[in-house]
This record gives structure tokens, sequence and C-alpha cells, in this order.
């Protein structure tokens, strides 16, 4: 399978469990899907062999998901010259990594595997306090299981205080010993993730201009790997925040597209350009930079974003 149907078949599985999504065809974004449902917002980055994803994408990517309380997720189909295993969830630079087929059972089915793969093999967390429990009630021995499993006594002690995983195959040993499911699940789409949000501006425009929304009382933080440069926030309101020298092709595109991630996560999107006329670009205003001169706060920042919106929608609709 091809990365274009790759992209296109966890599109339909999103879709056909209910999410509304949006596509990036932003070459290389830290993400090619964004999609939510009720409560759950999803970032993903799909690609064929998940080696590709570079360290800077997932950086970016871990932002994302932390300033938009969102849960990121790789979707591909290798690991280096293997297949990934379905049902079985693996990890690049901290991101939970699965198949489609995965993806498919967890929305689909509501099966969330419990199987992940760490060097060396595959593992699983269990129960700690249910298998000590298990194994008091059969009258077994700390020292009686471990031989029994073929594991030291520490690593079962570690195993019922939970501060080890468990090989796949003794974790089968001890389910078929005792007939009761241990393994804990591994909930892919409420995965927490650490990220640092203080990145710094890589042109003397980006800190002009983000030097020029912190005074305004915006957090702002620097994405690479993405059609906007910054997200910002003031409270609950948030912003999707391009920044160019001058009006492009390339500009208008990736106005579009945070217009359509920007309906997808309920939020706002400007772009500050060095020198343009104040247009707006599919619901995403564009304005001069020194525009900020003449805002006050952030306040007045979302309402001339407001405004602009307003004026097109006139225009339009009359």
């Amino acid at each position: 399978m091809d990365r274009e149907r790759l992209i296109r078949t966890v599109e339909a599985i999103l879709r056909g469990t209910g999410y509304k999504t949006a596509r990036m065809e932003f070459k290389g974004s830290c993400f090619d899907i964004v999609a939510s449902r009720l409560f759950l917002l999803l970032f993903i980055k799909v690609a064929t062999n998940i080696d590709a994803v570079t360290g800077e994408q997932a950086e970016d990517l871990k932002r994302l998901a932390r300033f938009f309380k969102a849960s990121p997720l790789i979707v591909g189909l290798k690991t280096k010259n293997a297949e990934l295993e379905e049902g079985v969830v693996y990890e690049r630079f901290g991101i939970y990594a699965l198949r489609p087929e995965t993806l498919y059972d967890v929305l689909v089915e509501n099966e969330m595997p419990a199987i992940f793969a760490e060097r060396g093999g595959f593992y699983v967390r269990i129960n700690g306090g249910l298998l000590r429990k298990l194994r008091e009630k059969y009258g077994y021995s700390i020292n009686e299981l471990a031989q029994l499993l073929g594991v030291s006594r520490k690593s079962l002690t570690n195993y019922e205080r939970g501060e080890q995983a468990v090989s796949l195959e003794v974790a089968i040993r001890l389910e078929e010993l005792f007939d009761e499911p241990l393994a804990e699940p591994i909930d892919v789409l409420h995965s927490t993730v650490e990220a640092n949000l203080d990145v710094t501006p890589e042109t003397p425009l980006e800190r002009e201009i983000f030097d020029r929304l912190k005074e305004l009382g915006l957090g702002v933080v620097k994405v690479k790997k993405a059609p906007f440069n910054a997200v910002s926030r003031e409270d609950e309101f948030r912003i999707l925040t391009g920044i160019d020298e001058r009006k492009t092709r390339s500009t208008v595109k990736r106005a579009e597209m945070v217009a359509e991630v920007g309906r997808i996560i309920n939020s706002d999107g400007i772009f500050i350009l060095e020198k343009t006329r104040t247009e707006v670009v599919g619901e995403i205003p564009l304005i001069p930079k020194d525009s900020l001169d003449e805002v006050r706060d952030a306040d007045e920042l979302i309402d001339l974003i407001e405004e602009l919106k307003k004026e097109i929608k006139k225009q339009l609709f009359g």
C-alpha cells in the first residue's frame, strides 16, 4: 500500500466512526490528518515506514498535542525492514504508532490493544494488584510462581507492583494459569506526551511578530513543520498563526489549509505578513505586520479577526 492510499484508508476509518477530519498536503508536515469527535482530538502522522517520521516532526506533533490537549498518533505499515504487527502498539520518539487495522479495531470494534513492542520483543503491562490476589488465592508463594513462570523472584515482585512490563510469553502463561485476563489495555486515543513549548523563532520576522503577540498578552508556541508558524492562545481562544514576507501562491495554499484545520479544532487563524493589503483567504485574515501596532491587547486582535471574517461573509452573501 502506498502512502496516498494509506492516508485515504485512515481518513475512511475516522469518518466511518463519526470523526470530522481535515487533511494536510504540506510537504514535511508534522501531521497529515487532524480529526475530532465530541471531546476527542487527534493529530495523526501517516508514514508507510514509521522510521521516516523525523525527530523534528515528532517534537512538533507533541507540541500541538500538548497545546490543544489532543492525542498524537502515527499510523504506518513498517518499521525498519519488518511489517508492523496487527494489534501491537509501537513507539516513535515517544508517540504511539500502529497499523491501520489496529486503528480500525480501536475505533470500530472498541478493542484497545494491550501488546506493545520494545527492543527484544513484545510486552504487556498487567494488573499487578490482581496478579497478587490470584497468586495468594491459589496458594502460590512468590518463589513457587516465579519458578513456574521461569522468571526471577525480583521480576515477579516487580510485576505485582506494576513496576515492570511482562513479556508476552509470560503474560500468556499467567492468563492460562489463572484463567483471568491480566493485561492492561493501552488507551492510544488518550495518550499524554511531554513537549518543549519554548522554541526559538527561526527568522527575524518571526521573532518580531512573536514578541509583539506576547506584548498583547498571547501565549505563543513556535511550530516548524506545519502550514502555520505558531499557535497562539489567550485563555480559551486559540489562533493558528501564519507568518510570511509577502503574499504568494504558497501563502494562499497554507491559509486554505489553516482554515480547514481551524474548522476541525474550533480555532481561528490569522496570517501576518511583512507587507500586504488586508484581505481574507478561506476565512483566514491576511493582515500587514504594521496592523499589530494599532492593536492594544489580545481581545482587540480577536475582535479584529472576527470583524474581518464578518466583512468577507457580507461580501459573499450580501
